[in-house]
């Protein structure tokens, strides 16, 4: 994508900051008719894409627990194709799918997947990524702006003072406006101070890797003596950055973060290429909206944590807790979780 540059509080027009702290934010979704006792409940679970790692976990894990509670689930892969994911959502909902559980391939676009269901009285779940603009029932995902704090953390602890690049995600994801706005909370100080400078910064069109890498390369043209910490919007951008790096030889003085804890980022961990990671357990995701499912299926009350902003609607939102890891602590982390073996995160025989 071209090097279109980060404007703190406006990606397409969305601020998608957390209005306030509801703990009991309830939200109840009206049915046409109570559920028979006896009618097996279907879930249509439609993903923008399987292209990284994690999505085929959310994939796996969410088929697994839904097995568990008695629920046929019905997936779709759109493969980053919006038009395609509308036509896969509509087949489900004339399939007869009770819940929607949507992550978006574009924020944006998808708000046609949620007016289809809401047509047909079917209650939509925005799985990890929030569909703008649409007024879901609910939206489960991770903190996304603890992802940013932890990043920037880490980073100020362990590089104060020089020059950061920041290569955010999808500029239409309201994932990357979150971390963004995390990661700029601890380090506008620094920033003020002078101690930090901002070298560059940049969204990712569709979250991908070699575009990471172009940006980056580009930028070492003029600033390779200067880079000295760079804050990905996830795994996939960081190998592409770190890429860049060791190409121009200097990847072992440049600090670079990530997030989901890739296998291929966490091998990078524990070999000193990338010096963090957050890991966001997708069982505990998983778990979560499943239960909310059940709950919307039933006409239940849903308890959020928060409520977010969609662009036009406030939305409970209701989030997993994220956490750091480092060289030092994986194995107390992802591999501890079984998220990630031993062996084939040290690679070993």
């Amino acid at each position: 994508m071209g090097r279109s540059l980060l404007t703190r509080g406006a990606a397409l027009g969305l601020t998608f900051i957390l209005l306030f702290m509801a703990a009991g934010c309830e939200k109840r979704v009206e049915r046409q008719e109570k559920p028979r006792e006896d009618k097996k409940m279907v879930v249509g679970f439609s993903l923008g894409t399987l292209m990284e790692d994690r999505w085929i976990r959310d994939r796996d894990i969410f088929i697994s627990k839904a097995e568990q509670e008695n629920i046929e689930v019905i997936v779709n892969n759109a493969n980053k194709d919006s038009d395609l994911q509308y036509q896969q959502v509509k087949t489900m909902l004339n399939q007869g799918i009770d819940v929607l559980v949507i992550a978006p391939n574009d924020s944006s676009s998808e708000a046609r997947c949620v007016k289809a269901a809401k047509e047909k009285k079917v209650p939509v779940i925005s799985y990890d990524r929030l569909v703008s603009n649409s007024n879901v029932d609910v939206y489960i995902s991770f903190d996304n702006y603890q992802v940013g704090k932890i990043m920037a953390e880490y980073l100020t602890k362990h590089v104060p003072k020089g020059g950061y690049i920041i290569i955010g995600g999808s500029e239409n994801d309201s994932n990357s406006n979150m971390l963004y706005e995390g990661a700029m909370k601890v380090l506008e100080p620094f920033i003020d101070r002078g101690d930090i400078r901002i070298l560059a910064k940049t969204w990712i069109d569709g979250w991908i890797r070699e575009s990471a890498y172009n940006f980056m390369r580009e930028e070492l043209k003029s600033n390779k003596d200067n880079v000295k910490a760079v804050i990905c919007g996830n795994d996939s951008l960081a190998w592409g950055a770190i890429d860049a790096l060791s190409e121009a030889q200097i990847a072992e003085k440049v600090q670079v973060t990530g997030q989901d804890a890739d296998l291929v980022a966490c091998q990078r961990i524990v070999t000193g290429k990338q010096a963090l990671t957050v890991y966001k357990p997708i069982k505990d995701l998983v778990e979560k909206t499943v239960e909310v499912c059940m709950q919307l299926y039933k006409g239940e009350k849903i308890k959020a944590d928060n409520v977010i902003d969609d662009g036009t609607y406030k939305v409970p939102y209701i989030f997993i807790g994220v956490q750091a890891v480092t060289k030092d602590n994986i194995k107390d982390t992802v591999i501890k979780d079984g998220f990630h073996l031993y062996e084939d995160v040290y690679q070993t025989e």
